[in-house]
């Protein structure tokens, strides 16, 4: 009898053994923090477990008995805010552990991570700037920053404008625009200075802006026009309404799209260019920002925004690069046929589109009233011209003020002058 009573304890034993190993969660919570060097106020980390969360701590500098704790609750994640704001900057350890929501077999899991705390914002000094420009146009800004930074940008609204820097990082240069669509109520440029860590300074240009009114203009819309660029730009044959607006509105954001991907994309380099940008031959055919609606049997179809010069002359005339720079784009675009993209530095290019024929490969440097390829209408052109545009980052501005020399002068070559002088 006793033999059989061990014998069935054994079994119970092994039993529970087995049903415990089965059924029991071996998988300790995953915990995860910044792996970044630097924090300000706050630090974000997380726990996650297949199975719920229980008990989440967390403590500074080896300080374990001065825990801060928290319950999860049975979440399968969990943002921990690790509170920093009591602390002196300086070097800390952060601590978190966490256990899973089994009350009676809890895994456990803990991570430690070494950062160096920085909660004074950085200081700068807006060293010069424009005065005055109009809205639509472009102005420039040289700001000097005590320690080294390399996260700098104007912010004028909803838009960014980078900031190029001198080598040992505490000098910086941006041209930015007055976007068209801002108004002048809201135009209120900022440089935003970002450190390591996250603070952020921000220094009011004070940059004078004047307003202006673009143009408004109506375009009728041939149906043999729908069809011959529907063949090139949609491979399909239509001349209706709906193929229109598929070109004008789909095909148009996307190509918007990718000149913002190449300009976005270009080298930063310093200035390249030298005195006025040159202005290719012809007759004014529409000016930038030009409020345009579209009329198709007199019925009103689209309205678009027209962003460039357009330039008419001879058939297949010889294009010439406006500056100094390097190419950044050769190929055709939707809308804008056959272009090309030169960078000039500082985040300023311009574009060259609808063009019959390209002369020139992305990378090779082109100097002033180099021939870069000849005048079409590829692209939703209805004649042979040239569809001319100057940008700042991805912001298409006003192209006419880049051919005054009294103007590119004063606004924007003088200030990029001071920003060399203090090397």
């Amino acid at each position: 009898m006793k033999k059989i009573l061990l014998l069935f304890l054994f079994f119970v034993l092994v039993a529970g053994g087995a049903f415990i190993s089965i059924t029991r969660d071996w998988q300790a919570p995953e915990i995860k923090l910044p792996e970044t060097k630097y924090v300000n106020h706050e630090l974000l980390g997380t726990a996650s477990d297949n199975r719920g969360l229980g008990e989440i701590c967390y403590y500074l500098d080896g300080k374990s008995d001065n825990k801060t704790c928290l319950n999860a609750g049975g979440s399968a994640g969990y943002e921990i805010k690790v509170d920093l704001s009591a602390i002196v900057d300086g070097e800390h350890e952060v601590c978190i552990s966490a256990a899973d929501g089994n009350r009676v077999f809890p895994n456990k899991a803990d991570l430690c991570r070494s950062y160096t705390l920085d909660k004074v914002p950085p200081k700068g000094v807006l060293e010069a700037a424009t005065r005055y420009m109009q809205r639509g146009g472009a102005a420039a800004v040289f700001v000097s920053t005590p320690e080294p930074e390399t996260d700098l940008q104007v912010m004028v609204g909803n838009y960014q404008f980078p900031f190029m820097s001198s080598a040992d990082g505490t000098r910086h240069f941006a041209v930015f625009a007055h976007p068209h669509d801002i108004e002048m109520a809201d135009f209120k440029p900022l440089v935003q200075i970002k450190d390591l860590a996250g603070n952020t300074r921000r220094l009011l240009i004070g940059t004078n802006s004047k307003d202006r009114v673009f143009n408004t203009d109506n375009l009728n819309v041939p149906h043999s026009f729908i069809e011959s660029k529907a063949l090139e730009m949609l491979n399909k044959e239509g001349s209706d309404k709906e193929t229109f607006l598929e070109m004008n509105r789909t095909v148009r954001a996307a190509s918007r799209d990718k000149l913002k991907s190449e300009t976005s994309a270009a080298e930063a380099i310093a200035p390249m260019w030298h005195g006025a940008f040159y202005r290719n031959a012809g007759a004014p055919k529409a000016q930038f920002a030009d409020h345009r609606t579209y009329l198709l049997d007199n019925e009103k179809i689209d309205q678009q925004i027209h962003f460039g010069l357009d330039i008419a002359g001879l058939a297949a005339m010889p294009i010439r690069a406006a500056n100094d720079g390097v190419v950044a784009f050769a190929d055709y675009v939707g809308i804008y046929g056959n272009c090309i993209l030169v960078n000039h530095g500082a985040h300023v290019s311009t574009l060259y589109a609808h063009l019959s024929q390209i002369d020139v490969t992305p990378g090779t440097k082109v100097s002033k009233e180099q021939i870069i390829g000849r005048s079409g209408n590829t692209g939703m052109a209805g004649g042979d011209h040239l569809h001319y545009a100057t940008y700042v980052a991805d912001v298409p501005v006003e192209p006419t003020e880049w051919f005054d020399p009294a103007w590119l002068k004063t606004r924007i070559d003088d200030i990029y002058q001071q920003f060399k002088a203090t090397e």
